[in-house]
Protein backbone atom coordinates (compact mmCIF):
# COMPACT_ATOMS: atom_id res chain seq x y z
CA UNK A 1 0.00 0.00 0.00
CA UNK A 2 2.77 2.54 0.70
CA UNK A 3 4.43 1.87 -2.69
CA UNK A 4 1.00 2.85 -4.20
CA UNK A 5 0.67 5.73 -2.29
CA UNK A 6 4.00 6.88 -2.91
CA UNK A 7 3.55 6.45 -6.73
CA UNK A 8 0.04 8.60 -6.55
CA UNK A 9 2.07 11.54 -4.12
CA UNK A 10 5.45 11.04 -6.75
CA UNK A 11 2.82 12.21 -9.93
CA UNK A 12 0.62 14.56 -8.41
CA UNK A 13 2.91 16.65 -6.37
CA UNK A 14 5.95 14.84 -4.89
CA UNK A 15 8.30 15.72 -8.14
CA UNK A 16 6.97 19.21 -8.25
CA UNK A 17 7.91 19.69 -4.51
CA UNK A 18 11.28 17.72 -4.68
CA UNK A 19 12.34 19.92 -7.72
CA UNK A 20 11.34 23.24 -5.67
CA UNK A 21 12.94 22.51 -2.99
CA UNK A 22 16.67 21.12 -5.03
CA UNK A 23 16.25 24.64 -6.65
CA UNK A 24 16.16 26.89 -3.34
CA UNK A 25 18.44 24.22 -1.82
CA UNK A 26 20.93 25.32 -5.02
CA UNK A 27 20.76 28.80 -3.96
CA UNK A 28 20.60 28.48 -0.44
CA UNK A 29 24.43 26.85 -1.20
CA UNK A 30 25.72 30.05 -3.47
CA UNK A 31 26.50 31.86 0.31
CA UNK A 32 28.51 29.66 2.90
CA UNK A 33 25.96 30.89 5.55
CA UNK A 34 23.28 29.34 3.53
CA UNK A 35 24.98 25.80 3.11
CA UNK A 36 23.23 24.18 6.01
CA UNK A 37 19.68 25.35 4.87
CA UNK A 38 20.31 24.27 1.42
CA UNK A 39 21.49 20.66 2.64
CA UNK A 40 18.34 20.58 4.83
CA UNK A 41 16.67 21.90 1.61
CA UNK A 42 17.91 18.95 0.21
CA UNK A 43 17.00 16.57 2.57
CA UNK A 44 13.48 17.71 2.52
CA UNK A 45 13.56 17.13 -1.20
CA UNK A 46 14.84 13.43 -0.73
CA UNK A 47 11.96 13.11 2.05
CA UNK A 48 9.21 15.04 -0.45
CA UNK A 49 9.36 12.38 -3.87
CA UNK A 50 8.99 9.04 -1.36
CA UNK A 51 7.02 10.29 1.96
CA UNK A 52 5.03 7.32 2.77
CA UNK A 53 6.96 4.74 5.22
CA UNK A 54 9.45 7.17 6.62
CA UNK A 55 9.30 8.70 9.84
CA UNK A 56 10.72 12.16 11.19
CA UNK A 57 12.68 12.22 14.50
CA UNK A 58 12.68 14.82 16.86
CA UNK A 59 16.48 15.84 18.08
CA UNK A 60 16.43 17.01 21.86
CA UNK A 61 19.80 17.73 21.41
CA UNK A 62 19.54 20.08 18.81
CA UNK A 63 19.76 23.46 20.99
CA UNK A 64 19.37 27.42 20.36
CA UNK A 65 21.09 27.27 16.88
CA UNK A 66 18.26 25.06 15.97
CA UNK A 67 15.66 27.63 16.89
CA UNK A 68 17.68 30.46 14.94
CA UNK A 69 18.04 28.23 11.82
CA UNK A 70 14.30 28.20 12.17
CA UNK A 71 13.18 30.99 12.22
CA UNK A 72 15.79 31.87 9.41
CA UNK A 73 13.92 29.41 7.15
CA UNK A 74 10.76 30.56 7.99
CA UNK A 75 11.79 34.27 6.94
CA UNK A 76 13.75 33.04 3.87
CA UNK A 77 12.08 30.26 2.54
Amino acid sequence: MKTILNILWLLLSGLWMALAYIVFGLIACITIIGIPFGIASFRIANYALWPFGRTVVRRHDAGGWSAIGNVVWVLVA
